[in-house]
């Protein structure tokens, strides 16, 4: 008899409480729903891109307990924009090639110092000859100069004080800059032959400048200069790959946080200080499947965000947001590496750089003038990279194989006067442009953007940490970098953790 009543008082109960109001049950699921009743091991955070930024924090919040973390990467490999592939008797960064190691940044070294038997060097820039196009080579004494200077200049003294006596109105871009204190020294220094030769190295240097981002340095805004660091006093090299560093990340991340080959088509997301209604946060993949959260860290690549983020959050991001993707510059770094059968050394024994005089440089549009430079990668008998800066960089990637092959050739057998240079047998290039989960490679301050557009596009959206961002175009330090993508990721990592902190305070 105690039996049926506690029966009956149960369906009883139950069906009064279906009865109530909607708002009533509204609150009951938002309780449910509410983060702030879960503890960390029970908190569903999606983790959108396993680049370095979404690795970082993925594997920092598994670290922490964040046990139910689910990482979403669209292709079937992680690392993002650091890609190393075997190419012939080398490793070949494909991304991001070198690691800067100073005593205010050491987020990479820590990485580094965690993975054993990983050989590093000290990237060196010696060991380079500059060549005119008739194959003769312009005295080291000359580009050891106009490189200190250039240097300096990229260490923006001189802008600063511009900045400081508010004379930077005729500086409309890095390129005006670079072209205007670059004209001073040329004309206080140099003379005659001198000068004009001088005037060509501080061209290809500006190109190199340009290489490391992937875009025409007048659509770079001159606090690129200012607010980014640009000077490299230690950069590192791993002869076996970059992607090495993320070692100690992906042995965090077991199996069952990853899912790979998960594009993400929609993000659902929702601000609970401004709806009635109670909703769980969602992550939609094309495949069809999809993901609950209590948070969502967005690690999606400039690129992708310029071209679908009208199309894949749910509600839009707000206008400041979209503002900010909008105006931060997206370059694309260009990498190609060729491979020969037989020993280059015979004929290849330092490091080219041609000069293209004023006149070669403005006769046609053709992709080879932006050539900056030809090495011989350091523990490498059979590779060569060419660095391309300047301009083209799309169009570069989309250039036939044997056109590229061919043209570099005439190119080393001009330099060297040799016309035996052998052609490559094959040939590895990058392709971040036109790759649909990247659309670019680096990120800039563009002449439309400021340093408010990065601190914009970082900060996070709704209440309760729903909505956050990370990546290299997020941080102001170590921006655009591999430094400052794994910096991010452990931010908004930090950011989760103290909610919980907070909340269980």
């Amino acid at each position: 008899m105690r039996l049926f009543c506690c029966r009956f008082n149960f369906r009883e109960l139950r069906r009064k409480f279906l009865s109530l109001p909607a708002p009533c049950c509204e609150v009951h699921k938002r309780y449910i729903n509410d983060p702030r009743r879960k503890s960390r091991n029970e908190a569903q955070i999606v983790v959108v891109g396993a680049g370095l930024a979404g690795l970082s924090a993925a594997s920092h919040l598994i670290k922490n307990g964040f046990t139910s973390t689910i990482v979403l990467e669209a292709t079937e490999r992680y690392g993002g924009r650091v890609k190393s592939e075997h190419f012939g008797d080398a490793y070949c960064e494909l991304g991001a090639k070198y690691i800067t190691i100073d005593s205010a940044r050491n987020s990479i070294y820590e990485l580094l110092s965690e993975t054993h038997g990983l050989e590093k060097q000290t990237a060196k820039r010696d060991n380079i000859v500059y060549v005119n196009l008739l194959g003769q080579t312009i005295n080291k004494r000359m580009p050891d100069l106009i490189d200190a200077l250039f240097r300096k200049l990229c260490s923006g003294i001189e802008l600063q004080e511009k900045f400081e006596t508010n004379s930077l109105h005729d500086l409309n871009n890095v390129e005006t800059y670079f072209q205007a204190e670059s004209r001073k020294i040329l004309e206080n220094m140099f003379k005659g032959e001198e000068a004009r030769i001088a005037g060509d190295i501080f061209i290809t240097l500006f190109k190199e400048f340009g290489s490391l981002i992937g875009c025409c340095l007048d659509y770079l805004n001159i606090e690129h200069i200012r607010k980014v660091h640009n000077t490299n006093p230690n950069p590192l090299y791993i002869p076996q790959g970059l992607d090495n560093i993320l070692r100690p990340l992906t042995d965090i991340i077991t199996e069952h946080n990853i899912k790979m080959g998960k594009p993400v088509g929609q993000i659902k997301w929702y601000d609970a200080s401004t709806t009635s209604t109670a909703k769980a946060h969602l992550v939609g993949c094309l495949d069809g499947s999809s993901f609950n959260a209590d948070h969502i860290i967005c690690t999606l690549p400039l690129g992708v965000l310029k071209n679908f983020s009208k199309y894949m959050f749910k509600p839009m991001l707000p206008r400041h947001k979209v503002n900010a993707i909008r105006n931060i510059g997206y370059g694309s770094p260009v990498k190609i590496y060729l491979e020969y059968n037989k020993n280059i050394k015979s004929w290849f024994t330092a490091n080219l750089r041609p000069l293209w005089n004023e006149e070669e440089r403005g006769s046609g549009l053709n992709w080879y003038k932006q050539i900056v430079e030809i090495s011989k990668l350091p523990t490498s008998k059979h590779v060569l990279e060419v660095l391309i800066g300047g301009a083209f960089f799309g169009e570069i990637e989309k250039l036939p194989e044997d056109q590229i092959t061919k043209e570099v050739t005439t190119i080393l057998r001009i330099c060297l006067k040799n016309p035996k240079v052998p052609y490559p047998k094959s040939i590895l290039r990058s392709n971040w442009s036109n790759s649909a989960c990247f659309l670019g490679g680096r990120p800039y301050f563009s002449v439309n953007s400021t340093i408010n557009d990065v601190n914009i596009l970082a900060s996070p959206l709704g209440d309760r940490a729903a909505l956050l961002f990370a990546g290299d175009a997020t941080t102001l330090s170590g921006f655009g970098t591999v430094d400052g993508a794994r910096q991010s990721g452990i931010r908004e990592a930090e950011r989760l953790i103290e909610f919980y902190n907070s909340t269980s305070a």
